[in-house]
């Protein structure tokens, strides 16, 4: 039965090459949504675990520190802090701005805390206090970027530190987004503590303890609606594909009807016939998806953003590929069951 669908595929093969193609498209397509959708939700769960903090103070009444344009003072947040029994505290102050026509992160933290990010200290090394920017931002240590009507000088560089739809995250010393962004407030957006806070003592004082979950939540409560409408278009095109495989799978049961006919007369049983059919559409989903993997690496440059594919999506595309297929040729049995040899001798059944 394998002899028997190889020799169809390369009598048939224009055919199937078209086939070929069109579903590495879609399913390529549909991969690379998968990498966006991916990416959109490592965002916040990098951003959120960065600073390695237990828990979160913010003013009272706001959600999460991401979301929210309200500021706390920052000495009475650290001083309620350590009333309430964290083991270490340091503020963290975030704005926006935009740089060339792109919307930019600023975060302030305090690098000589000990809460300071690893990856921000390693790329500062001891350096001036500049600014530290993402990768992703396309400028080199050296150059410089205007914030708040100043040229701050790029000192070093990290990766995978961008957020709100991978908008380039640029980092400064506390005092420095204080002076450039805030007229020189004494404010943070929030305080990031380890060790557990009594959160009555905080609450006197006008503050909030909010978790990495609630952060985390809050974060992906304002993306909600873009991956869901990204993830809605990436069921269709994963839906689109499979029945470019199966819809080529159950027409060729129905145009070679005659062609079965004869191989049933010819003492063909109806288990090779379907075996020989699931031997094809095997071979094109599986060719379908080595293309696609193609298709998704060749297109990902072009979005604005990073596509971040994880692996299990690879083993979902092959898996899928190949189930449709199979089900496809399954589908197509009771068909071929009641196919009548006498058709390939010009009789009717």
């Amino acid at each position: 039965m394998i002899r028997l669908g190889l020799v169809d595929l390369a009598w048939r093969r224009r055919r199937f090459v078209v086939v070929v193609i069109v579903a590495a498209l879609a399913f390529g397509l549909a991969l690379t949504m998968t990498g966006v959708t991916n990416q959109l939700r490592q965002e916040g769960r990098n951003t959120v675990a960065l600073f390695g903090a237990d828990e979160w103070i913010v003013p009272s009444g706001v959600s999460g520190p991401f979301t929210s344009t309200q500021v706390l003072d920052r000495s009475a947040a650290l001083a309620a802090a350590r009333a309430a029994g964290s083991d270490d505290a340091t503020a963290i102050l975030i704005g926006r701005i935009s740089i060339d026509g792109r919307d930019v992160n600023i975060v302030g933290h305090d690098p000589a805390s000990t809460m300071s990010p690893a990856e921000l200290r390693a790329a500062r090394n001891d350096g001036p206090d500049g600014a530290i920017a993402d990768v992703s931002l396309g400028r080199r240590i050296g150059d410089r970027v205007e914030i708040g009507g100043h040229a701050v000088p790029i000192t070093g560089e990290v990766a995978d530190t961008s957020f709100y739809f991978s908008s380039p995250t640029i980092f400064l010393p506390l005092e420095e987004v204080q002076r450039l962004l805030f007229a020189g407030q004494d404010v943070a957006s929030t305080v990031v503590v380890q060790g557990e806070l009594d959160p009555g003592a905080v609450g006197a004082d006008g503050f909030d303890v909010l978790g990495d979950d609630d952060v985390l939540a809050d974060f992906e409560r304002v993306i909600k609606s873009s991956t869901d409408t990204i993830t809605t278009v990436n069921v269709l095109l994963w839906l689109m594909a499979a029945g470019v495989v199966a819809g080529i799978v159950f027409l060729t049961v129905l145009e070679r009807t005659r062609d079965f006919a004869t191989l049933k007369a010819l003492g063909s049983t109806d288990r090779a016939i379907v075996g020989s059919l699931v031997v094809q559409s095997s071979i094109v989903a599986t060719v379908s998806a080595a293309l696609a993997v193609g298709v998704s690496r060749l297109i990902a440059p072009s979005f604005s953003f990073p596509v971040n594919v994880p692996p299990a999506a690879y083993v979902q595309l092959l898996v899928v590929a190949l189930v449709v297929g199979v089900v496809a040729s399954v589908l197509a049995v009771r068909r071929i069951i009641r196919i009548d040899p006498v058709l390939a001798f010009g009789g009717t059944s």
